[in-house]
């Protein structure tokens, strides 16, 4: 597609511009050749395997223009990380001619043998799509699979860059004369939008029952899945990167179901509304909130439920079953984000529970035959289509705490995140992750790249999962890595994963430990090195001389750390058993103070529930040692004070006992006080400040009968801020840097954020890259970047 610009001839300069950045798949060659158009230049716009490159003639005065609105109004999901220009000379050369014949060329994309582009993530629906599918006069009317160059799939349906339909899962579905039409016009905004296609040439809806049978299709599809939703069933849906397992979010019978199939007895699920109006009829939130909600990546987002005492004048005609989200006080909601969810929600009219389809240590399916093979038997059926998904992508999780955004899980709508280098690496660079919340981290020439989330490492099908992810970003860009980072402990299969990679490939390995990590992440989503004053408080990660630590302070650079304070360490008695038996960890404290018949006279309701000779078996576990690491977690204090509070007894999922401490202070009510509970810091004579939690803990049993539940949790959560508070003035001078899963209660972000801002802190949290585990690969990324390996291929430690 050509324009006809009119130039001026008297006074005339070429200049040839490159950018890098997310500027594939996102609208930005139809813009340049609009912008070209308005300001009358000749020449020519094109992806190759590293962004876009502009040739450009035109008058000085027009040239300096379109530079500055190249940067200045570059389409919405365009991210321009590096943008230079260079002078061309103005020659007659007939073999160049062509560039510059008097118009302004879109060119066919240059494949190249290293990729350096950016992925888009995939993209909810936009307003214009949106309006599109609303239409009865659009052709794209109720169109389940409507898009344009500003929304719909793009990493999920990628298969090598550049970013053109023939490499996409598209490749197979030929437009129609009025997409191929719409496909080709730069004016249009569904220019080589890649999965642009309509009812005549595009994907479809099939419904089928659960052995896979095709039942319906098309608008009938949709219509029969609709009603099997509204009579109680449950049913797989094909979304934008997997299957979603979907039942009707107000019947407790449907729920129960779903929680069966799933083997999940408590850990809360996600609903999806139809409109941001019905979700505020469920759920309370802030403008932020509300802004997070319905933008466009479309994220569920944690939200405060509603009680019935804050119900809107309008209020659900049928309230959400209690099953979704037992004990606590968040509701995770997320908008449809894609026509199909849309048009679903539409005709049931009801809110609907979706999860990702998949049993506990699985991947996310995205083929039918897999939800046949597996959850056939126990679903009622399958809304599908015939698009594939070639990359899983689940659904990201976000919540507002302490006045800012915390990512959970980075996933659809955000990731692959790809935040650009100032300078390249000198060789390609793979981080590895963590064990729990695996996400993995490259980094080559001037571009890092976070992967989608990739979950716990510790099935099968999950490190399969973890290598097919690691595949797709090596074929996209051609990369073999060179020097990868790992965590330091080696029963995390990351670690032996690395280790036999680099001994097969003689490649370099170094080793990073997990709380220096956490809060290398934090210093890798500010761009900073450091030194900063980190707190890294956490379940557990392997410390030094084979510690479990989870309570830390750190003075912290991209070289290394010093301890300067930690928790008070406790022992775990079981090692990993403790961590699924809270009262193993409360005893674990209480044995340090306390007998064996003084623990029974505490009168604490889980202890009682135990025999006397296993307690005594305990407590001998304790004395010689035997598997039962010492800790100094605070996430693992956590557990002991909600069993210690009667809160949790058996957890059915991680986290699940700082979220019921954290639900009980929010039972507290205005006029009552959080129970006054301290920590005391010890001075060591030859190592770091001890956090002694003895005194608070000795409180704690005191208080019981004297004060509500409600009122001792808030006063932990506060004794936890005010410590964080006490130590950042202590050791004041350093930015204070928040990271590991601790910092996600919301309860105490909420009071520590403001208390460190007006005690003069300058406070880095990470907003995109998640403070738990899902971190941990960044922090790593961070670290090798860093680090004279990456010039000198000498593999070293943290000091």
């Amino acid at each position: 597609m050509t324009a006809q610009p009119d130039i001026q001839t008297t006074t005339r300069q070429r200049l040839e511009f490159h950018l890098d950045g997310i500027v594939q798949g996102v609208g930005f060659r139809p813009f340049v050749y609009g912008l070209a158009l308005r300001h009358r230049l000749t020449g020519y716009v094109l992806n190759d395997a590293s962004g876009v490159t502009i040739g450009a003639e035109g008058s000085p005065e027009q040239l300096a223009t379109f530079a500055r609105e190249l940067r200045e109004l570059a389409p919405p999901l365009s991210r321009i990380d590096h943008f230079s220009k260079r002078a061309l000379p103005l020659d007659d050369d007939p073999d160049h001619n062509s560039d510059y014949d008097g118009q302004f060329h879109i060119k066919a994309s240059e494949q190249q043998s290293a990729a350096t582009v950016a992925i888009s993530p995939d993209q909810g629906m936009c307003e214009a799509c949106a309006r599109d599918v609303a239409n009865p006069l659009d052709r794209h009317h109720r169109y389940p699979f409507t898009n344009c160059t500003h929304c719909g799939p793009r990493y999920t349906i990628i298969r090598r860059l550049p970013y053109d339909r023939p490499h996409t899962a598209m490749a197979g579905f030929a437009m129609c004369p009025r997409c191929a039409a719409a496909y080709e016009d730069p004016l249009d905004r569904r220019y080589h939008a890649q999965p642009v296609s309509c009812p005549e040439c595009g994907p479809h809806l099939t419904w089928r029952n659960g052995r896979g049978d095709a039942l319906a299709e098309r608008e009938d599809g949709l219509q029969a899945a609709a009603r099997a939703l509204q009579t109680g069933a449950l049913i797989a849906v094909k979304g934008m990167g997997g299957y979603h397992l979907i039942c009707d979010a107000r019947d407790e019978g449907a729920v129960a179901r779903l929680r069966q199939l799933k083997r999940r007895e408590r850990k809360p699920l996600a609903v999806m509304m139809g409109s941001l109006a019905e979700a505020q009829l469920h759920v309370t939130g802030s403008e932020e909130e509300w802004n997070l909600l319905a933008s466009q990546a479309r994220p569920i987002t944690l939200l405060r439920k509603r009680t019935k005492d804050d119900w809107p004048s309008q209020q659900p005609a049928v309230p959400l079953a209690e099953g979704i989200a037992p004990g606590i006080p968040y509701l995770g909601v997320m908008l449809p984000y894609t026509p199909l969810h849309q048009l679903l929600l539409d005709a049931c009219a009801i809110p609907l529970v979706a999860t990702s389809a998949n049993g506990r240590g699985s991947p996310i399916l995205v083929e039918c035959e897999a939800v046949v093979r597996e959850l056939g038997h126990q679903i009622d059926g399958i809304l599908d289509h015939n698009r594939p998904i070639l990359h899983p992508c689940d659904d990201s999780l976000v919540q507002w705490a302490g006045g800012r955004r915390q990512t959970l899980r980075l996933a659809r709508g955000y990731a692959p995140c790809t935040p650009s280098l100032q300078e390249a690496v000198k060789v390609p660079m793979l981080a590895v992750g963590a064990q729990q919340k695996n996400q993995l981290a490259l980094a080559f020439a001037r571009q890092r790249i976070y992967s989608p989330y990739i979950g716990d490492l510790h099935s099968l099908p999950m490190q399969d999962h973890f290598e097919q992810t690691l595949a797709t970003f090596q074929g996209l860009y051609d990369l073999v890595p060179e020097l990868l980072v790992s965590d330091r402990h080696p029963g995390y299969l990351s670690h032996q994963w690395a280790r036999e990679y680099c001994r097969e490939h003689n490649a370099t390995h170094l080793e990073v430990q997990h709380h220096h990590a956490h809060l290398l992440a934090v210093m890798a989503e500010h761009n900073l090195t450091g030194p900063v004053l980190g707190f890294a408080f956490d379940g557990t990660g392997l410390g030094d001389e084979g510690a479990l630590w989870g309570g830390e302070l750190l003075i912290a650079d991209v070289q290394g750390f010093e301890r300067v304070a930690h928790l008070k360490p406790f022992r775990l008695i079981g090692g990993e058993a403790a961590i699924r038996e809270p009262v193993r960890q409360l005893l674990g404290l209480l044995f340090e103070s306390y007998g064996v018949d003084e623990i029974r006279q505490l009168d604490i309701p889980l202890i009682n529930k135990l025999p006397i000779e296993r307690i005594s078996n305990l407590h001998q576990l304790w004395h010689l040692g035997r598997n039962a690491p010492h800790t100094s977690s605070i996430g693992r204090l956590f557990d002991a004070v909600a069993a210690l509070l009667g809160l949790v007894d058996t957890p059915d999922y991680e986290g699940e006992a700082g979220l019921l401490l954290e639900a009980a202070a929010l039972r507290l009510s205005p006029h009552e006080q959080p129970w006054p509970l301290h920590f005391e810091l010890t001075e060591q004579p030859d190592g770091p400040l001890l956090i002694d939690w003895a005194p608070l803990v000795d409180a704690l049993i005191k208080a019981r009968d004297r004060a509500p539940v409600a009122s001792l949790a808030a006063g932990f959560i506060r004794a936890i801020s005010e410590l964080v508070v006490a130590l950042a003035k202590r050791f004041s001078g350093y930015p204070v840097a928040l990271g590991g899963g601790v910092f996600q209660n919301r309860v105490l972000m909420d009071a520590l954020i403001p208390r460190l801002e007006g005690a003069g802190c300058e406070v880095l949290t990470s907003e995109i890259l998640p403070l738990n585990d899902g971190g941990i690969a960044a922090g790593q990324l961070w670290f090798a970047i860093h680090h004279e390996a990456a010039q000198t291929g000498v593999a070293s430690l943290d000091e």
